[in-house]
């Protein structure tokens, strides 16, 4: 399969994914009976007063049926209306931008710290000075047992109230993100490193080694240029995978720094039942974990050029073939 068509066939599989988990969302949270929408608007201690609570009713089409209600809210989400929060009257797209605003730079930042994290512990675990292995390969189970909130509380009381490095309470821009960054990082780490010790070690047990240093290259050549291609393939997959549990992960690291990102806001949403942000949220973590997994598959290729972009089912065609014509002797 060419690149072009691989990329066409994972793009349809990316939508697909992203058109179900909406579909089964919206089905869970409007249609189902006990519809929230209704008892949140209809709930005396609700807060919105009836001149605001009519409109919200009368938009949302709780007189029809499931079916119109579900195409109604589709066409609405193609025009970029993802409608209004049950609790506050405020579109949910303005929610949801202000959320980003603040979640997505503190994201990015904790990706890129999780990787020179992961791979820094496990160079240090495989090729380090002998003394320091042991104690680098106990740092992911430190690191797995340790609480998100406990580290950030840490983090604070060291670098903000004893150094006096980075405030805890004015927004300095970049600086302001390095703590929960940080605290993301160290939480969802610990199985990317152990998953690339693993593959490190794999890797330097492998012939091609033992070719490459009789041939004289040099081990920081070795390691650079061909252990980390050939070990790091699974830790990457993980890293992917790992972006589910670091959107989880922001409710309480949120919460420990006082930021208003999405995972305030969905924390705010979940307690007030505000159904509609809780929908666009759900849409927006599936939709950002079905791209990076996408850009994870397709750059496998480069990692590794033995790896192709062949389906698995015509791989599994091509081991059959090659199966049926070796000899019994050799099968």
């Amino acid at each position: 399969m060419g690149r072009t068509r691989f990329v066409v066939a994972r793009s349809a599989q990316a939508l697909l994914v992203i058109a179900l988990s909406y579909t089964l969302v919206f089905f869970t949270l409007f249609v189902l009976p006990g519809n929230p929408i209704e008892n949140k608007l209809t709930n005396p201690q609700n807060p919105l007063p009836e001149s605001a609570a009519g409109p919200l009713i009368a938009y949302y089409h709780l007189d029809k049926a499931p079916i119109e209600q579900f195409l109604i809210s589709v066409q609405r989400l193609f025009q970029g209306d993802w409608g209004y929060s049950l609790t506050n009257g405020k579109p949910v797209t303005d929610l949801i931008g202000q959320g980003l605003s603040n979640s997505a730079p503190l994201a990015l930042l904790a990706l890129l710290f999780t990787a020179v994290l992961s791979l820094g512990i496990a160079l240090l675990a495989v090729f380090g000075p002998r003394r320091l292995r042991g104690f680098a390969r106990l740092l992911p189970l430190v690191f797995l047992s340790t609480p998100s909130f406990l580290v950030g509380f840490l983090l604070l009381l060291v670098f903000s109230f004893q150094l006096g490095w980075i405030s805890s309470i004015r927004d300095e821009g970049f600086v302001t993100l390095i703590l929960p960054a940080a605290t993301l990082a160290i939480g969802v780490n610990a199985p990317i490193t152990q998953v690339l010790i693993t593959g490190l070690d794999r890797a330097a047990g492998e012939p091609f080694v033992t070719v490459l240093r009789a041939r004289g290259v040099s081990e920081a050549g070795i390691v650079g240029g061909h252990l980390l291609k050939n070990g790091s393939i699974p830790a990457v997959t993980l890293l992917a995978l790992t972006v589910g549990d670091m959107l989880a992960s922001t409710v309480v690291v949120e919460t420990v720094f006082s930021r208003t990102g999405i995972g305030f806001i969905t924390q705010q949403a979940v307690r007030d039942q505000d159904t509609p942000v809780i929908l666009a949220v759900v849409v927006l973590v599936s939709t950002t974990f079905v791209i990076i997994n996408l850009v994870a598959d397709l750059i496998y290729p480069f990692l590794d050029p033995r790896i192709s972009y062949a389906t698995r089912r015509s791989r599994i065609r091509a081991a059959r073939r090659t199966r049926a014509k070796t000899p019994e002797v050799f099968a």
